[in-house]
Protein backbone atom coordinates (compact mmCIF):
# COMPACT_ATOMS: atom_id res chain seq x y z
CA UNK A 1 0.00 0.00 0.00
CA UNK A 2 1.35 3.46 -1.23
CA UNK A 3 2.65 5.38 2.02
CA UNK A 4 0.09 8.35 2.46
CA UNK A 5 2.70 10.42 4.24
CA UNK A 6 4.02 11.70 0.98
CA UNK A 7 0.71 12.87 -0.33
CA UNK A 8 0.87 16.27 -0.86
CA UNK A 9 -1.31 18.98 1.64
CA UNK A 10 -4.85 18.07 1.72
CA UNK A 11 -5.47 22.32 1.13
CA UNK A 12 -3.35 22.25 -2.20
CA UNK A 13 -5.26 19.19 -3.88
CA UNK A 14 -8.47 22.01 -3.30
CA UNK A 15 -7.18 24.15 -4.66
CA UNK A 16 -5.59 22.09 -7.38
CA UNK A 17 -9.32 20.16 -7.82
CA UNK A 18 -11.03 24.31 -7.97
CA UNK A 19 -8.58 25.48 -10.52
CA UNK A 20 -9.05 22.89 -12.92
CA UNK A 21 -12.37 22.76 -12.63
CA UNK A 22 -12.88 26.75 -13.35
CA UNK A 23 -9.65 26.44 -15.60
CA UNK A 24 -9.21 29.74 -13.84
CA UNK A 25 -6.99 30.33 -10.75
CA UNK A 26 -8.77 33.78 -10.55
CA UNK A 27 -12.50 32.13 -10.51
CA UNK A 28 -10.68 29.52 -8.37
CA UNK A 29 -9.43 31.99 -5.63
CA UNK A 30 -13.50 33.73 -5.84
CA UNK A 31 -14.63 29.92 -5.09
CA UNK A 32 -12.22 29.67 -1.66
CA UNK A 33 -12.45 33.16 -0.70
CA UNK A 34 -8.37 34.32 -1.35
CA UNK A 35 -6.70 35.73 -3.74
CA UNK A 36 -5.56 35.02 -7.15
CA UNK A 37 -2.50 34.77 -6.28
CA UNK A 38 -2.26 32.77 -3.45
CA UNK A 39 -4.01 30.28 -5.58
CA UNK A 40 -1.86 30.19 -7.82
CA UNK A 41 1.46 30.18 -5.49
CA UNK A 42 0.04 26.97 -4.17
CA UNK A 43 -0.29 25.64 -7.01
CA UNK A 44 3.31 26.19 -7.95
CA UNK A 45 4.35 24.88 -4.79
CA UNK A 46 2.08 21.52 -5.68
CA UNK A 47 4.17 21.31 -9.10
CA UNK A 48 7.34 21.87 -7.18
CA UNK A 49 6.39 19.08 -4.77
CA UNK A 50 5.68 16.69 -8.00
CA UNK A 51 8.08 17.12 -9.98
CA UNK A 52 6.17 18.03 -12.94
CA UNK A 53 3.23 20.69 -14.60
CA UNK A 54 -0.30 20.72 -13.80
CA UNK A 55 -1.02 23.27 -15.96
CA UNK A 56 -0.65 25.00 -19.27
CA UNK A 57 -0.91 28.48 -18.76
CA UNK A 58 -2.54 30.22 -21.62
CA UNK A 59 -3.43 33.96 -22.24
CA UNK A 60 -7.41 33.34 -21.54
CA UNK A 61 -7.13 30.39 -19.01
CA UNK A 62 -5.68 27.16 -17.90
CA UNK A 63 -5.19 23.75 -19.49
CA UNK A 64 -4.74 20.86 -18.06
CA UNK A 65 -1.53 18.69 -18.55
CA UNK A 66 -1.46 15.10 -19.00
CA UNK A 67 -0.99 14.62 -15.83
CA UNK A 68 -2.76 17.07 -14.37
CA UNK A 69 -5.68 15.36 -16.26
CA UNK A 70 -5.11 12.27 -14.31
CA UNK A 71 -4.17 13.50 -11.18
CA UNK A 72 -7.92 15.70 -11.50
CA UNK A 73 -9.28 12.02 -12.17
CA UNK A 74 -8.14 10.90 -8.40
CA UNK A 75 -8.24 14.04 -6.28
CA UNK A 76 -11.72 14.20 -7.85
CA UNK A 77 -12.90 10.56 -7.28
CA UNK A 78 -11.30 10.88 -3.66
CA UNK A 79 -13.11 14.14 -2.54
CA UNK A 80 -16.71 12.51 -3.99
CA UNK A 81 -15.62 9.30 -1.78
CA UNK A 82 -14.55 11.69 1.28
CA UNK A 83 -17.35 13.73 0.85
CA UNK A 84 -20.23 10.51 0.47
CA UNK A 85 -18.00 9.34 3.69
CA UNK A 86 -18.89 12.13 6.03
CA UNK A 87 -22.63 12.10 4.92
CA UNK A 88 -23.08 8.76 6.02
CA UNK A 89 -21.20 9.38 9.09
CA UNK A 90 -23.52 11.92 9.70
CA UNK A 91 -26.63 10.80 8.51
CA UNK A 92 -26.16 7.42 10.95
CA UNK A 93 -25.00 9.84 13.66
CA UNK A 94 -28.31 11.41 13.60
CA UNK A 95 -30.06 8.38 13.73
CA UNK A 96 -33.25 7.89 16.24
CA UNK A 97 -35.76 9.90 18.04
CA UNK A 98 -35.65 13.66 18.85
CA UNK A 99 -37.83 14.75 21.47
CA UNK A 100 -39.57 18.45 20.99
CA UNK A 101 -41.82 20.19 23.87
CA UNK A 102 -43.58 22.64 21.77
CA UNK A 103 -46.74 24.97 22.75
CA UNK A 104 -50.01 23.16 21.03
CA UNK A 105 -51.45 25.63 19.14
CA UNK A 106 -48.00 26.42 17.54
CA UNK A 107 -47.46 23.41 16.81
CA UNK A 108 -50.89 22.48 14.94
CA UNK A 109 -50.94 25.62 12.92
CA UNK A 110 -47.11 26.84 12.33
CA UNK A 111 -44.99 23.66 13.16
CA UNK A 112 -46.90 20.91 11.63
CA UNK A 113 -47.46 22.20 8.08
CA UNK A 114 -43.99 22.38 7.85
CA UNK A 115 -42.60 19.03 9.28
CA UNK A 116 -42.35 16.91 5.61
CA UNK A 117 -39.93 19.04 4.82
CA UNK A 118 -38.06 18.43 7.66
CA UNK A 119 -38.72 14.18 7.62
CA UNK A 120 -37.66 14.78 3.36
CA UNK A 121 -34.00 16.72 5.00
CA UNK A 122 -33.63 14.30 7.60
CA UNK A 123 -35.49 10.57 7.48
CA UNK A 124 -33.29 9.27 9.68
CA UNK A 125 -34.38 11.30 12.56
CA UNK A 126 -37.26 10.13 13.78
CA UNK A 127 -39.95 13.30 15.76
CA UNK A 128 -41.69 13.28 18.90
CA UNK A 129 -43.95 16.25 18.97
CA UNK A 130 -44.45 17.06 22.61
CA UNK A 131 -47.64 19.47 22.57
CA UNK A 132 -47.49 21.67 26.14
CA UNK A 133 -47.55 24.81 27.26
CA UNK A 134 -45.66 23.72 30.47
CA UNK A 135 -41.71 24.87 30.59
CA UNK A 136 -39.58 21.77 29.61
CA UNK A 137 -37.20 20.10 32.74
CA UNK A 138 -34.97 18.65 30.01
CA UNK A 139 -33.86 15.85 31.83
CA UNK A 140 -36.69 14.65 33.97
CA UNK A 141 -39.16 15.01 31.01
CA UNK A 142 -36.22 13.79 28.39
CA UNK A 143 -37.02 16.66 26.40
CA UNK A 144 -34.37 17.20 23.57
CA UNK A 145 -35.75 20.26 22.17
CA UNK A 146 -38.13 23.14 23.26
CA UNK A 147 -40.06 26.02 21.58
CA UNK A 148 -41.57 28.87 23.79
CA UNK A 149 -42.75 31.98 23.76
CA UNK A 150 -40.65 32.70 27.08
CA UNK A 151 -37.13 33.98 27.81
CA UNK A 152 -36.04 31.55 30.44
CA UNK A 153 -33.34 33.22 32.61
CA UNK A 154 -30.94 30.34 32.57
CA UNK A 155 -27.29 30.45 31.81
CA UNK A 156 -27.30 26.52 30.98
CA UNK A 157 -29.34 26.67 27.70
CA UNK A 158 -29.22 28.04 24.44
CA UNK A 159 -32.03 30.26 23.51
CA UNK A 160 -32.25 31.35 19.99
CA UNK A 161 -34.79 33.63 19.07
CA UNK A 162 -36.54 32.41 15.93
CA UNK A 163 -38.48 35.46 15.27
CA UNK A 164 -40.53 38.13 16.61
CA UNK A 165 -44.22 37.57 16.59
CA UNK A 166 -47.06 40.23 15.59
CA UNK A 167 -51.04 40.74 15.87
CA UNK A 168 -54.05 42.01 14.46
CA UNK A 169 -57.78 41.87 14.12
CA UNK A 170 -59.20 39.30 11.40
CA UNK A 171 -62.53 38.09 10.71
CA UNK A 172 -64.09 36.18 8.45
CA UNK A 173 -64.41 38.22 5.28
CA UNK A 174 -68.56 36.89 4.74
CA UNK A 175 -68.69 37.89 8.52
CA UNK A 176 -66.97 41.25 7.65
CA UNK A 177 -69.63 41.98 4.18
CA UNK A 178 -72.01 42.22 6.36
CA UNK A 179 -70.77 43.86 9.20
CA UNK A 180 -68.54 46.60 7.22
CA UNK A 181 -66.20 46.92 9.69
CA UNK A 182 -64.62 50.17 9.08
CA UNK A 183 -63.42 51.80 12.55
CA UNK A 184 -63.16 50.58 15.61
CA UNK A 185 -65.75 51.60 17.41
CA UNK A 186 -68.12 49.23 14.80
CA UNK A 187 -67.11 46.63 16.62
CA UNK A 188 -70.16 46.84 18.88
CA UNK A 189 -71.96 45.13 16.06
CA UNK A 190 -70.89 41.51 16.91
CA UNK A 191 -68.90 39.72 19.49
CA UNK A 192 -64.76 40.27 20.48
CA UNK A 193 -63.43 36.46 20.74
CA UNK A 194 -60.86 36.51 23.77
CA UNK A 195 -57.61 34.22 24.02
CA UNK A 196 -58.44 32.79 27.56
CA UNK A 197 -54.99 31.91 28.10
CA UNK A 198 -53.41 32.70 31.36
CA UNK A 199 -49.94 32.90 30.16
CA UNK A 200 -49.97 36.67 29.15
CA UNK A 201 -46.50 35.83 27.31
CA UNK A 202 -48.92 34.42 24.61
CA UNK A 203 -51.81 35.32 24.61
CA UNK A 204 -53.86 37.95 22.42
CA UNK A 205 -55.16 40.36 24.82
CA UNK A 206 -57.19 43.00 23.18
CA UNK A 207 -56.92 45.70 26.04
CA UNK A 208 -53.43 45.33 25.31
CA UNK A 209 -54.80 46.10 22.03
CA UNK A 210 -56.22 48.90 21.89
CA UNK A 211 -53.73 50.26 24.75
CA UNK A 212 -50.81 49.86 22.46
CA UNK A 213 -52.26 51.74 19.25
CA UNK A 214 -54.33 54.43 21.82
CA UNK A 215 -57.59 53.43 21.27
CA UNK A 216 -59.74 54.14 24.87
CA UNK A 217 -62.98 54.38 23.11
CA UNK A 218 -63.31 50.78 22.63
CA UNK A 219 -65.30 48.41 24.92
CA UNK A 220 -63.79 45.18 25.35
CA UNK A 221 -66.55 43.75 27.50
CA UNK A 222 -68.57 40.77 26.40
CA UNK A 223 -67.79 37.94 23.87
CA UNK A 224 -66.41 34.32 24.70
CA UNK A 225 -63.38 33.26 25.66
CA UNK A 226 -61.27 30.12 24.27
CA UNK A 227 -58.22 28.25 25.04
CA UNK A 228 -55.74 27.72 23.71
CA UNK A 229 -55.30 30.21 20.89
CA UNK A 230 -55.97 27.68 18.07
CA UNK A 231 -59.77 27.82 18.85
CA UNK A 232 -59.72 31.52 19.04
CA UNK A 233 -58.92 31.61 15.42
CA UNK A 234 -61.31 28.59 14.58
CA UNK A 235 -64.43 30.55 15.83
CA UNK A 236 -62.83 33.58 13.82
CA UNK A 237 -62.85 31.11 10.63
CA UNK A 238 -66.74 30.07 11.29
CA UNK A 239 -68.01 33.60 11.77
CA UNK A 240 -68.58 33.57 15.25
CA UNK A 241 -66.98 37.70 15.51
CA UNK A 242 -63.45 38.92 15.69
CA UNK A 243 -60.40 37.91 17.23
CA UNK A 244 -57.09 39.37 17.63
CA UNK A 245 -54.63 36.61 16.00
CA UNK A 246 -50.65 36.38 15.74
CA UNK A 247 -49.17 35.87 12.48
CA UNK A 248 -47.72 32.41 13.19
CA UNK A 249 -50.80 30.93 14.05
CA UNK A 250 -53.05 32.60 10.98
CA UNK A 251 -51.03 32.90 8.58
CA UNK A 252 -52.39 29.68 6.56
CA UNK A 253 -56.12 31.04 7.23
CA UNK A 254 -55.29 34.58 5.75
CA UNK A 255 -53.53 33.64 2.72
CA UNK A 256 -56.42 31.03 1.33
CA UNK A 257 -58.75 33.48 2.43
CA UNK A 258 -60.73 32.11 5.21
CA UNK A 259 -59.69 35.23 7.62
CA UNK A 260 -58.85 38.62 6.15
CA UNK A 261 -57.71 42.03 8.58
CA UNK A 262 -60.53 44.15 8.44
CA UNK A 263 -58.04 47.09 10.34
CA UNK A 264 -54.28 47.91 9.59
CA UNK A 265 -53.13 47.85 12.81
CA UNK A 266 -50.26 45.82 13.58
CA UNK A 267 -48.14 45.14 17.48
CA UNK A 268 -45.44 43.59 18.00
CA UNK A 269 -46.14 40.08 19.99
CA UNK A 270 -43.24 38.62 21.59
CA UNK A 271 -40.89 36.49 20.38
CA UNK A 272 -40.70 32.47 19.80
CA UNK A 273 -37.75 31.07 21.46
CA UNK A 274 -35.56 27.70 20.10
CA UNK A 275 -34.41 26.25 23.67
CA UNK A 276 -32.11 23.34 24.46
CA UNK A 277 -29.57 22.75 27.06
CA UNK A 278 -26.05 24.53 26.23
CA UNK A 279 -24.57 21.14 26.53
CA UNK A 280 -26.61 19.41 23.60
CA UNK A 281 -26.35 22.42 21.20
CA UNK A 282 -23.75 19.94 19.54
CA UNK A 283 -25.27 17.15 19.46
CA UNK A 284 -26.62 15.47 15.77
CA UNK A 285 -30.23 14.94 15.82
CA UNK A 286 -30.31 18.87 18.02
CA UNK A 287 -28.25 20.36 15.42
CA UNK A 288 -30.27 19.18 12.52
CA UNK A 289 -32.85 20.61 13.92
CA UNK A 290 -31.55 23.56 14.96
CA UNK A 291 -30.20 24.50 11.57
CA UNK A 292 -33.60 23.78 9.95
CA UNK A 293 -35.66 25.58 12.19
CA UNK A 294 -33.81 28.28 11.49
CA UNK A 295 -33.90 28.52 7.90
CA UNK A 296 -37.74 27.95 7.97
CA UNK A 297 -38.32 30.85 10.70
CA UNK A 298 -36.15 33.13 8.11
CA UNK A 299 -38.56 32.20 5.22
CA UNK A 300 -42.05 32.67 8.02
CA UNK A 301 -40.42 36.25 8.43
CA UNK A 302 -40.09 36.83 4.84
CA UNK A 303 -43.28 35.66 3.92
CA UNK A 304 -45.02 37.73 6.97
CA UNK A 305 -43.13 40.62 5.67
CA UNK A 306 -44.39 40.14 2.17
CA UNK A 307 -48.56 38.93 3.72
CA UNK A 308 -48.41 42.38 5.60
CA UNK A 309 -47.24 44.71 3.45
CA UNK A 310 -50.04 43.01 0.58
CA UNK A 311 -52.88 43.98 2.70
CA UNK A 312 -51.74 46.93 4.65
CA UNK A 313 -48.88 49.20 4.15
CA UNK A 314 -48.08 49.79 8.51
CA UNK A 315 -45.58 49.28 10.62
CA UNK A 316 -46.25 47.02 13.86
CA UNK A 317 -46.15 48.99 17.11
CA UNK A 318 -43.66 48.25 19.00
CA UNK A 319 -44.08 47.11 22.88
Amino acid sequence: MPDSRHLPPLDSLRYFEASARHGSFTRAAQELCLTQSAVSQKILALEARLGYPLFERLPRGLRLTREGGRLLQGVSAAFELLTNTMHTIRSEAQEGTLKVRVMPSFAKRWLMPRLPRFSAAYPNIRLLIDGDMTPANFKADEVDVAVSCEWIDNTRLLQLQLFEDVSYPVVNPQLQEVLKLKDYTDLARTQLLHDSLPQANYSTNWDVFFTRISRFDVSTRGGAAFSPADLVIQAACGGQGVSLARHSLCADDLAEGRLMRPFPDVIQEGAVYLVCPLADQTRPRVAAFIEWMRAEAEDHVRCRDAALQLSFDKEPVAA
